[in-house]
């Protein structure tokens, strides 16, 4: 409650410090210096690109205590929580060591040479797009996210035998349903199938590094993040988790200006993601979380088709959106709201307004 009260005067003065480069339209700017009174985030770094692919960016905020610490720049390194899973699909696809569709369709039991019994027999058609598409059958909001509970090492991916003893939640195939292990899975798979670990393609293939990203196991952010809207956790919630195992799903750090030049530099694979629709699954794409293409959640808002991939961690919140025709913004923010939701549709509605 002290630091709601508090609050206030360093939103302000985190919406003082906001700098952007000489590209940035006007509404970029309002939105980012809005970032911290509107949304609690006193930490912000935001990045638009044009289908063209020039950049537009802006930050605000300090790393700890206002006037203090050092401030936010464009190389400070954010947790990228769920948007780790932008830059693990664009891994998990661009292996071309075989056709593409072909890796997409081998069934995960097979990549992972798990032989039946299975406690549920769907395990059997689970392929690798289900995966990647969060269609495979695994719900987190219906059973428990074996990826995520409190102080216990999840099986993935160091005991991926323990699937055989799993029961889905749906037939593959049949819905959308977006999971945590769905990406654990994934990573496990494309090891088995290529014979080099997910974390060495991205390296050594679409050089990460270059572009400031890593993962939170060894490279964590120094910024300070908010949890006055958190009840039960504070900045020591990273240990309670094992972020190794997590590192395909939510546990990649980087900066947005960082992220976006990546985002630019492999559109093919980001185009691919959008392509992976399936049409044989029924969807309202008016809905959150209910149509998936690829790691893109599909929405429509009013006439406005667009692509979301949110990022969610305690104490922070990230987004990344793009448009029919390419553009996209990305946002790594050091707080968060409650229903986090509500801090996406803020964002969500300042670029749809840029866009008209």
């Amino acid at each position: 409650m002290v630091r709601r009260w508090l609050y206030p005067v360093r939103a302000h003065l985190a919406a003082w410090s906001t700098d952007c480069n000489a590209r940035t339209a006007p509404w970029l700017k309002e939105l980012a210096r809005r970032l911290p009174t509107q949304l609690d985030s006193p930490a912000n770094q935001l990045v638009f690109v044009d289908s063209t692919g020039k950049q537009a960016s802006c930050v605000n905020g300090w790393k700890g205590l206002p006037l203090v610490s050092g401030r936010v720049t464009d190389d400070t390194r954010f947790r990228l929580a769920s948007l780790s899973k932008l830059v693990a699909f664009m891994g998990l696809t661009h292996e071309k060591a075989e056709p593409r569709s072909a890796w997409l369709d081998v069934p995960l039991v097979q990549a992972l040479s798990i032989s039946p019994p299975f406690k549920d027999k769907r395990i059997s058609q689970i392929r690798i797009r289900q995966l990647l598409n969060h269609s495979a059958g695994f719900d987190r909001l219906q059973a428990e996210d074996p990826m995520v509970v409190r102080n216990k090492k999840p099986w993935c991916p160091e005991d991926v035998s323990q699937l055989a003893q799993i029961p889905l939640q749906f037939a593959p195939g049949e819905r959308y349903a977006y999971a945590n292990l769905d990406y654990c899975l994934a990573s496990v798979a494309y090891q088995r199938r290529f014979g080099h670990s997910l974390w060495d393609a991205l390296e050594q293939g679409l050089h990460i590094s270059r572009y400031g990203l890593d993962y939170l196991d060894r490279a964590d952010s120094p910024v300070e993040y908010n949890f006055m809207h958190n009840e039960f956790y504070g900045p020591d919630f990273v240990r309670y988790f094992d972020w190794t195992a997590l590192r395909a799903s939510m546990g990649m750090t980087g900066n947005a200006q960082g992220l976006a030049r990546f985002v630019i530099d492999h559109r093919p694979l980001l185009d691919l993601a959008r392509e992976m629709r399936d049409n044989s699954i029924r969807c309202d794409e008016t809905k959150p979380e209910n149509c998936q293409d690829g790691f893109l959640e599909r929405r429509r808002v009013g006439s406005t088709q667009i692509w979301v991939q949110r990022g969610y961690l305690y104490g922070m919140s990230a987004l990344f959106l793009m448009d029919a025709t390419g553009n996209f913004l990305i946002w790594l923010g050091a707080g968060d709201m409650n229903p986090p939701l509500l801090a996406y549709e803020y964002v969500e509605a300042g670029f749809l307004k840029a866009l008209h």
